[in-house]
């Protein structure tokens, strides 16, 4: 596969992708854990990347999951404390200007905002989130979704992941799937088209027929 080519449109996950929240975001799982008295090392390894009535019912099926949602996102848009922006993502954002471009995430709009802000990292005017699907990633539906707003190709995107579920959702929606490593170690992003350490290992480049992706160094 050709991966210095020209797509319609780029989309990107938000954590560990545009931003770093997992302090935050395993602190208030862990809160949940010891609530529930739920195992942790296994709870974490479902969460990343992930929407928690998803995981829930795999972890602790006997509770009420819309109930216990709605207070993990209340306590979620409440702890922001460590979340920080991934190296190198306000120079790229800035440069893709008018390009059609979403942020595709497991997160609802209010928490995705809230935590955006806390870095100050400009929102896109597009935003897929977790409340507007049916099915989350690994699902395809979320990337399905944005191509569809943007009347583009699935064929034609480029998605920026750092975690499976998200890597596998971006795949099985036919598109091609950058990871950056993160989050997980670079032997877990295998199914990834490339894997790179941050936003300076790549430049995109908005031109007349779409977006350029140039791949300046790739990690792993």
């Amino acid at each position: 596969m050709t991966l210095n080519r020209t797509f319609a449109a780029v989309f990107f996950d938000m954590d560990g992708t545009l931003i770093d929240s997992t302090p935050a975001i395993e602190l208030v799982w862990r809160r949940w854990a010891e609530r529930h008295g739920v195992d942790i090392p296994l709870l974490f390894s479902k969460i990343h990347g992930r929407r928690g009535q998803e995981v829930i019912p795999e972890v602790a099926p006997h509770l009420d999951v819309h109930a216990e949602v709605e207070q993990l996102l209340a306590e979620e848009a409440v702890t922001l404390d460590g979340t920080v922006a991934i190296a190198g993502v306000q120079a790229m954002l800035a440069s893709l200007g008018g390009a059609r471009w979403s942020i595709v995430t497991s997160a609802t709009h209010a928490l995705a905002r809230a935590k955006l802000g806390f870095v100050g990292l400009e929102v896109s005017d597009h935003m897929i989130g977790g409340d507007d699907v049916t099915n989350g990633k690994p699902h395809p539906e979320p990337y399905l979704m944005a191509a569809e707003h943007h009347g583009v190709d699935p064929a034609d995107c480029l998605v920026f992941e750092d975690a499976v579920s998200g890597i596998r959702s971006g795949k099985a929606a036919g598109m091609t799937v950058v990871a950056l490593a993160t989050s997980h170690p670079v032997e877990q992003l295998h199914e990834a088209d490339l894997v790179i350490g941050n936003w300076h290992d790549i430049a995109l480049h908005v031109e007349p027929g779409g977006i350029r992706l140039e791949v300046l160094r790739t990690h792993g």
